[in-house]
């Protein structure tokens, strides 16, 4: 007779909540497949954003909310289209049409990029907005213990396919030689390939201890496979509660310039209605 598996044989061979991502990644694999019924690329993409964003808005607080658009800064400037904008469901918004929105830069917690297939051409343009979104102006300063302080929105790049891990670090380096930009103006902060089974963050420790050698710009994962939407989950997870300890709050006169009096003055239209 077989032998049945039970709760306590899975948790022996996995800890629970490892069981539970490797079903969720299988279950975005699985969806993500099904996708490729579609013959247009386009609805294949949006498709693959929506299971992105299910799977972060079903998992982590909802102090956040997950949409997709533009960001927009006090200067005006704008990051190009993002396919997900994790954002405070506690900041005002600036909404187009259903989930379509322009996000205040400062309202902005992270940002993912998300790719069927990371081709050598994706990950380009991928590091091209990464670059306008980190170019932008922006107050809120997130802390965490023994972490480097991030100044700019971080950035993650999720991928359902994509090269080897040391393929998308050369590529990396290599866009920085060709921009003459430092890495921290465009790098993701992390980069996810699902069906490959890695993930690999800055070693600034905010994901893992920070490694001091020189030259460690990028840290993996180097767990079990099937644990690797965890990386995104935590570190997702840990940007969200620095946020909420910042308490950031959004300069709506800085967007508008009328707005803005000198100290001690008043409004035309105030003028000459005060009662003697």
């Amino acid at each position: 007779m077989a032998k049945r598996t039970t709760g306590t044989d899975v948790a022996a061979a996995h800890r629970v909540l490892s069981d539970h991502f490797a079903r969720v990644k299988a279950k975005l694999q699985e969806y993500s497949r099904h996708f490729d019924i579609a013959a247009h690329g386009d609805i294949k993409g949006y498709g693959r954003e929506a299971l992105v964003g299910e799977f972060l808005s079903t998992h982590l607080p909802s102090v956040v909310e997950y949409l997709t658009g533009e960001i927009l800064d006090p200067q005006d400037r704008r990051s190009g289209q993002v396919d997900v904008i994790i954002q405070s469901n506690l900041q005002p918004k600036i909404p187009l049409i259903s989930n379509v929105h322009l996000s205040f830069i400062d309202a902005v917690v992270a940002v993912v990029e998300v790719k069927s297939t990371l081709t050598t051409q994706h990950l380009t343009a991928a590091l091209d907005n990464f670059r306008r979104i980190k170019a932008l102006s922006r107050s809120v300063v997130l802390h965490y213990p023994a972490a480097v302080d991030l100044e700019a929105v971080p950035c993650i790049l999720f991928a359902f396919r994509g090269p080897t891990k040391d393929t998308v670090i050369r590529s990396i380096n290599d866009y920085a030689g060709t921009h003459q930009a430092s890495l921290d103006s465009f790098a993701p902060d992390m980069v996810v390939v699902l069906e490959s089974d890695y993930y690999i963050c800055k070693n600034d420790g905010w994901q893992f201890p920070r490694v001091l050698v020189s030259g460690a710009y990028f840290r993996d994962w180097a767990g079990l496979p099937h644990e690797t939407l965890v990386g995104m989950y935590n570190y997702v997870n840990n940007l969200i509660r620095a946020y909420a300890a910042a308490q950031p709050g959004i300069r709506i006169d800085a967007y508008f310039d009328k707005s803005v009096l000198p100290l001690g003055a008043e409004p035309a239209s105030a003028r000459g209605r005060r009662v003697p």
